[in-house]
């Protein structure tokens, strides 16, 4: 009776199959602007198992982004034209596109990954109009706010601007990942400001990577995994995220440069929780490092809940630590939020 059993023992394996691919976790990454159109671009490159949707109020921007859908916001509001640099233009424009924006996004989706620019027009005004309406249609979907601060010389009124938009994004998303520009240009000072914006981009494809990869089992099944239970318990309504990626030879050196990989002075020191993701080759992946690693985000500095992944992976030189630690606090926004300059 060995036939009998290889059919019932196909059947589980296509069974267990379908059910691995219901059960697996669903992220869409939301492009507002043109700031988060230029990551989604970037993005598309990776192929990472994520739906890419882009919104814009510029047609031509939109048009030439690379993703699985495209929500063209405001037309005839804006003409197609871009919101002026107005976050109120912006609102309304995602207003009056909201329901092809809702959408674009998968019904079932467990976390949506919103990218903006603040200061401008589209994405300052329409991310957290995108995510207010998600909280109402998508009650049970995690929102994830990656965002950009501009640079102190691009003016007064996009610093108004960014102001107003980190406000609104802070009252509707989950966690909120700041990304400022003033403290990228402090450390590269011999840079020109096109390369700096680049140098952002691949810093928030690293972080979106990062956290698809801690998510999705689709990206390759690690050696341990986070369950999405405990990333939304540490996420849900925890306010500032400090996110950091660092590449190293060691476990210990690479979790070094991530907790540096800084671009919101954060202050992590009795945060909600934290999510660490290891990842290179088997033999450098050293227990020892590790239980270090996890003993001073716990111990030293006396973050509630650790949760690690670890994935051994062939081609990889060196460690690649990702670190996300939730309710933390971040004196670049406070000085932001209150008025002065930051």
């Amino acid at each position: 009776m060995g036939w009998v059993s290889d059919i019932m023992s196909r059947r589980e394996e296509g069974f267990i199959e379908e059910m691995e691919k219901k059960s697996a976790v669903k992220i869409n990454v939301v492009g507002v602007g043109g700031c988060g159109n230029n990551i989604i671009d970037a993005l598309a490159k990776e192929r990472l198992p994520v739906k890419l949707i882009a919104m814009n109020t510029d047609a031509a921007v939109l048009r030439r982004t690379q993703c699985h859908a495209r929500v063209l916001l405001g037309n005839p509001l804006t003409l197609a034209r871009g919101a002026h640099g107005s976050p109120e233009v912006g609102a309304k424009a995602m207003e009056s596109s909201i329901d092809e924006a809702i959408a674009a996004i998968d019904e079932d989706v467990d976390m949506v990954i919103g990218i903006a620019g603040m200061g401008g027009g589209t994405g300052t005004g329409g991310l957290p109009v995108l995510f207010r309406e998600l909280s109402i249609k998508r009650p049970r979907t995690l929102k994830v706010a990656v965002i950009t601060l501009p640079f102190r010389e691009e003016g007064f009124e996009r610093l108004e601007n960014a102001r107003y938009g980190l406000r609104e994004v802070m009252n509707v998303a989950d966690a909120i990942i700041v990304n400022a520009n003033d403290l990228l240009a402090t450390r590269l000072r011999n840079v020109s400001m096109p390369e700096a914006f680049r140098i952002m981009n691949r810093r928030i494809v690293r972080i979106v990577e990062a956290l698809v990869k801690l998510n999705s089992p689709e990206v390759g099944p690690g050696l341990i995994n986070v369950d999405f239970s405990n990333v939304q318990r540490i996420m849900e309504r925890s306010g500032i995220c400090f996110a950091g990626v660092g590449v190293g030879r060691s476990v210990l050196e690479s979790f070094t440069k991530a907790i540096r990989d800084d671009f919101a002075e954060a202050d992590v020191a009795g945060g909600r929780g934290a999510l660490i993701l290891f990842e290179g080759r088997e033999t450098a992946l050293d227990m020892g490092q590790i239980r270090s690693v996890v003993r001073t985000l716990s111990d030293d500095l006396k973050i509630g809940e650790v949760f690690m992944g670890l994935r051994p992976t062939l081609g990889m030189v060196d460690i690649r630590t990702s670190l996300f630690i939730t309710g933390a606090k971040s004196r670049y926004v406070e000085r932001l939020l209150g008025g002065g300059m930051p």
